[in-house]
């Protein structure tokens, strides 16, 4: 379609959309010839329109505003509920990480095997179904990351030392002399990390705590 096509067309549009406007006007007075009182009635209900909603158009934006401010709240108290029961979780998790098996049975023990995994199953879940959202806290988030980070790492090697211990009679001869397993050489790795994990672990606890006192106003 040329330029003076779209052009023409245009204006025949603009055209018949103020002849439509214009025979209302046009009805009223040419044919029907309305008197005076009509248009003093129909004046008078137009500026009683128009100063309606002058006054009631801001009212309604602030009571708008309002109602929409306070559902904000509410869904922010309720965030907050939320992100105790997780850090409440998560500090429980930890805790039986650190005091139940590490510091019972784990910590600078390369000679033996443990069989109970270190444990991250709730972490990795929270992370899975997106609720790890309702931690607000960035510096939080990133001391309990650390802090699983660390544990993941000798959850793994723990993991590796019980699957050679198991399958393989593999010997290892050191430039000592000494003779160890595969094993036992996975778990001394395993012990190379536990200063890191006790700090780590400990030091996300003690944020966590600091956080869930912090939101106890909340809580009420």
């Amino acid at each position: 379609m040329s330029w003076a096509i779209r052009k023409s067309a245009k204006i025949v549009t603009a055209i018949i959309f103020i002849v439509i406007l214009a025979m209302p006007f046009v009805y009223i007075f040419y044919i029907v010839k309305v008197d005076r009182n009509f248009w003093d009635n129909a004046m008078g209900n137009m500026l009683a329109t128009i100063l309606a909603l002058v006054a009631g158009i801001p009212v309604a934006l602030w009571i708008d505003r309002r109602v929409k401010s306070g559902e904000e709240g509410r869904k922010y108290i309720s965030d907050r509920k939320r992100e105790i029961n997780l850090l409440e979780l998560i500090k429980e998790e930890l805790q039986f990480s650190l005091n139940s098996l590490f510091l019972q049975g784990k910590k600078g023990n390369s000679t033996s095997m443990t069989i109970q995994p270190l444990k991250s199953d709730l972490l990795e879940s929270l992370t899975a179904s997106e609720e790890i959202k309702y931690i607000e806290d960035s510096n939080l988030l990133n001391r309990i990351a650390s802090a699983y980070y660390v544990l993941k790492i000798v959850k793994r090697i723990e993991e590796q030392a019980y699957i050679a211990l198991r399958t393989s009679a593999i010997t290892v001869t050191l430039p000592d002399g000494t003779h160890k397993s595969g094993s036992q050489l996975l778990l001394e790795d395993a012990r190379q990390f536990d200063g890191l994990f006790e700090n780590s672990v400990n030091e996300a606890l003690k944020v966590i705590d600091a956080r869930i006192t912090k939101l106890q106003e909340y809580a009420k």
